[in-house]
């Protein structure tokens, strides 16, 4: 319970009256977290303290000592337990509705998937195996349209995706690669005490076009053995060949990587006729133990770096494409810890990178900050744009701030 001195509320002119505040249970007295607007507010207020306290900014950085992080990501949990009831309320009501008595004990079932982070989805492994069909529901939380594409980890092949109207919606069937099925095994062993009999082995890839603060719905059924079904992806098996270099992507973006070394070295956008030299590589910055001439040492919540290194990929270390009519993949391992997923959609402005990294080695008592880097010989005077909480792209310039100056 926090409480607020009135007298400190009327200093102000035009005192706000309306349901500003939340809930009062005495004088003076108000209920932290606790929305006055309705009778959801206690169902979504310890999410919204959790929320509120990771802003802080080592909680959204992730500079804090292990305990801490734990603490956050209980809080986090314990909210989000609590508002997903209320979610799955509101979603099951929506079939249901309607204007004279409203929605009672709706009999429809949804579920959430917070683990598809790492590929594990029970509803989506179970329902379409045994024959049921899924129902996917995409909502969309901006004010504007959104286009994106939706990732499901399947144990099937013979599936369909289609819209409300049984219209068949272009899907891929992608397979996961094999970092992701280890952070797999780890994680849902941990979760449930055993491992599943049934392991996904693909990706569901299919596009989604959603208004803005609306929802779309989906349905993934089994395919009959004749009819139409997702389409599986291929595998480029003559990368290297005859010194050709390796092409990447059928839209507007095309990557080019080196045929002997596999090292990205070319960027281009077909549709502004953008082409430029990019590398891209992975390096860990080494962490200053505080016992030379800066006594600061890097650790929980200071990064103070004492130069770094490239981390140079392994002697034939696995490079494999897969190509398809929704994305082009390049799977890429690096070290045994570290390895690369490139991702190259149709129709989309921009490429996806994603480095998953699992145990750090930290036998030769290093810390390590892993990064990616870009090298490109493009001319952009020092402007460059960051993506931000669905605020889409933002417009950055180096060593400059409006305050500034």
């Amino acid at each position: 319970m926090r409480c607020f001195s009135t007298n400190y509320l009327q200093n102000f002119s035009g005192l706000k009256t309306i349901d500003y505040f939340a809930y009062a249970d005495r004088a003076n007295s108000i209920l932290k977290g606790r929305d006055g607007s309705g009778p959801l507010g206690p169902r979504t207020a310890s999410l919204a303290d959790a929320l509120a306290l990771a802003q802080h900014h080592d909680g959204v950085s992730g500079t804090k000592k292990q305990h801490v992080a734990i603490g956050y990501a209980i809080r986090l949990y314990m909210g989000y337990s609590e508002a997903a009831e209320l979610v799955e309320s509101s979603l099951a009501c929506l079939p249901e509705w309607n204007r004279s008595s409203g929605c009672r004990n709706p009999s429809t079932k949804s579920a959430q998937w917070p683990l598809l982070n790492i590929s594990y989805c029970p509803t989506s492994e179970a329902q379409i195996a045994n024959g049921n069909d899924l129902v996917v529901v995409v909502y969309n939380s901006l004010i504007w349209k959104r286009a994106d594409i939706v990732r499901i980890p399947v144990t099937s092949a013979s599936i369909i995706v289609s819209d409300v109207e049984g219209k068949e919606i272009e899907s891929q069937l992608l397979p996961i690669a094999n970092v992701a099925l280890g952070m797999w095994n780890f994680y849902v062993q941990a979760q449930l005490g055993v491992l599943p009999i049934d392991i996904p082995m693909d990706w569901l890839t299919f596009a989604a076009s959603v208004p803005p603060l609306g929802l779309r719905t989906y349905v993934v059924s089994s395919s009959e053995s004749t009819g139409p079904k997702s389409i599986l992806s291929e595998v480029e098996t003559s990368i290297g060949r005859n010194g050709d270099s390796i092409r990447v992507g059928k839209g507007h973006l095309v990557l080019t990587y080196a045929a002997v070394d596999r090292k990205l070295i070319q960027y281009h956008h077909t549709t502004s006729s953008v082409k430029a030299s990019l590398q891209q590589s992975c390096k860990y910055y080494i962490g200053d133990d505080g016992n030379g001439a800066d006594l600061q040492a890097s650790g929980a919540y200071i990064f103070c770096p004492n130069g770094s290194v490239a981390i140079k990929p392994e002697p034939k270390a696995g490079f494999t494409v897969f190509q398809g009519p929704v994305l082009d993949d390049v799977s890429q391992r690096i070290k045994s810890w570290i390895s690369q997923i490139t991702r190259v959609y149709q129709g989309n402005d921009h490429t996806e990178f994603e480095f998953p990294v699992r145990h750090l080695p930290v036998a030769d008592f290093i810390g390590k900050e892993v990064a990616t880097q870009f090298m490109t010989t493009m001319m952009t005077n020092k402007v460059f744009f960051t993506y931000s909480s669905g605020r889409e792209f933002i417009n950055r310039i180096r060593d400059y701030m409006p305050a500034w100056g």
